[in-house]
């Protein structure tokens, strides 16, 4: 850290203290990565998952070439990929690990977006939605819509060594249908999606198999609609996606089973809206299901951002309250990271749209609640528990004009050092780069800060008719940090001559001023700099007077 920044620090720690904003008791906030973007590979297409192995950080989507940071498509570097590729992702470097990953053409109606047209009627699926790594990290598995892999069949689902990047030629359950769940235990896989038969008996949309051989095991829940997410944790599995019924019983949205019988288990949580549906689901190990959810028809109330529940009864310990699609969802060391389109968290007091919405794209929240909803909004109630904003704020646009969704990011995984984010983005931060990018913690080598944000404009300074110079200006707003110290800083002397902080929100932009009792004589020039914690430092343009 500069000394600037060091001298913030302890500013915003006596601030802090004598506002009451932070006492002796009061448990310090998780912190989140920084929001500084780090050279990653990019693709041409989309990418659907994300997971990091070891060093490896592997991303699977539909796309088929990958070049370098910084390169345009079609550029130098430029390589084939097919709908799966690795990189160091403590380099960003690409690895050679290049499975060739495919699907067979058919004949019939047009089967949506995820699938690409063939010509004459015909189509082909092939993407990967779903990778997960093992317990042991040994293996990583993928599930998608492909049907083979380097010439080999295998139907939907796929194991790899994570040591060789072998394909593991034992495992090869035959699966009809998509797989866009994946929960790996040590003994089995569970899986969910659009399937019907694994192996050629019928499983509706749930099934598990040997994690060894792949053979398929007595559990078989039922759900009658698309799951999207399954996550199996204290004897339970966790069921996610856009279902009505599990085994007859009704339970949209989310629910839970025996991890053993797949028999229904008792679940407190009741979806708000049929027309929710829930993408994604992890745990941190403490007992809690972290969700992410979307709502395809709008209303009130629905199941839209991020939300918590109790694995062991389905009773909800927190929502935020938050509209816009969450796609993906990841936690380590406090923090639950998001790829979504967040905008309006009223029950948060965050992200407000303020007549126009203004997409947060990438988001980071404390994994307990620390306070209550300040008003009633979507499904939260005023007075619910509902998680804090944490101060992470990098961005994307949401992707290509030409695409169906324009959700921007759709993955996002974190082993603590670094947050990898996959998904139909072409910018991050401002700056041009597709589909893939990574975040480092503070003191990972090479982490990028991503501090002050500009515009910050220039103070006016006006005289007073009975002395001095009195000096407003706008603050601006930190990608990384709560509060931002201000500096006033003058022409004739190195050192500040006024120093002070505010929160900084991009939507609570503070309206600062300071009145210079005893300017110089003559022309002098006044500035403002604005300074984070971490050291980073951006100066307004400067205004003169006399």
């Amino acid at each position: 850290m500069t000394r600037a920044g060091k001298a913030l620090s302890a500013l915003l720690a006596v601030t802090a203290t004598l506002s009451g904003s932070v006492t002796a008791s009061a448990e310090p906030l998780p912190q989140p990565v920084t929001a500084g973007a780090l050279p990653t590979p990019q693709t041409d297409g989309i990418v659907f998952s994300v997971a990091i192995a070891g060093n490896v950080a592997i991303a699977g989507g539909r796309f088929s070439k990958a070049r370098p940071a910084g390169v345009a498509p079609g550029g130098p570097g430029e390589v084939t990929r097919d709908n799966l590729l690795a990189f160091d992702v403590t380099t960003g470097d690409l690895l050679p690990w290049a499975p060739v990953v495919s699907g067979s053409t058919f004949s019939g109606p047009d089967p949506g977006p995820f699938c690409e047209p063939a010509g004459d009627g015909r189509w082909v699926c092939d993407a990967v939605f779903r990778i997960k790594t093992s317990p042991d990290g040994r293996k990583v598995y993928v599930g998608g819509d492909f049907d083979r892999i380097d010439g080999q069949w295998r139907s939907r689902v796929a194991a790899f060594d994570v040591a060789t990047g072998a394909l593991d030629p034992g495992f090869r359950p035959r699966v009809a249908g998509r797989v866009r769940g994946l929960s790996i235990m040590a003994d089995t896989v569970y899986l969910g999606g659009g399937f019907n038969a694994v192996d050629g008996v019928p499983r509706t949309r749930l099934a598990a198999v040997s994690t060894g051989t792949g053979a398929l095991l007595p559990w078989a829940p039922a759900a009658d609609k698309e799951v999207f997410a399954v996550l199996t944790a204290q004897g339970r599995t966790v069921i996610g996606g856009a279902f009505d019924q599990v085994s007859g019983n009704y339970r949209h949205g989310l629910t839970a089973v025996d991890a053993v019988s797949g028999a229904p288990v008792p679940w407190e949580w009741v979806t708000p809206s049929d027309a929710d549906t829930v993408t994604d689901l992890v745990t941190d190990g403490s007992g809690t299901v972290y969700l992410g959810s979307y709502n395809w028809r709008g209303g009130d109330p629905r199941l839209e951002g991020r939300g918590a529940l109790d694995i062991a009864t389905g009773r909800p310990k927190w929502m935020d309250g938050c509209y816009g699609d969450t796609q993906s969802v990841a936690v380590a060391g406090g923090v639950l990271y998001s790829a979504s389109h967040t905008h309006d968290c009223a029950a948060i007091n965050a992200v407000p749209e303020n007549g126009r919405i203004d997409y947060q794209r990438l988001l980071a929240e404390t994994t307990t609640a620390t306070g209550t909803a300040q008003r009633s909004v979507n499904h939260v109630r005023s007075g619910d528990p509902v998680p804090e904003l944490l101060p992470w704020l990098p961005n994307t646009n949401g992707g290509p004009s030409t695409s169906p969704w324009l959700n921007g990011p759709w993955a996002v995984d974190t082993d603590g050092r670094y947050v990898v984010v996959g998904g139909e983005f072409t910018v991050v931060n401002g700056v041009p780069q597709q589909s893939l990018t990574r975040f480092a913690a503070r003191g990972v080598p090479g982490a990028v800060n991503n501090g002050p944000q500009v515009p910050f404009p220039a103070p006016s300074v006006n005289r007073r008719l009975f002395g001095g110079n009195v000096i407003r200006w706008q603050g601006t707003w930190d990608a990384q940090n709560r509060e931002l110290g201000y500096e006033v800083m003058r022409s004739d002397t190195p050192q500040p001559i006024h120093t002070t902080t505010r929160s900084a929100w991009p939507w609570t932009l503070s309206e600062l001023s300071f009145t210079d009792q005893n300017p110089p004589r003559g022309r002098v020039e006044y500035w403002i700099r604005a300074v984070d914690a971490d050291g980073a430092v951006l100066s307004s343009p400067r205004t003169s007077i006399g």
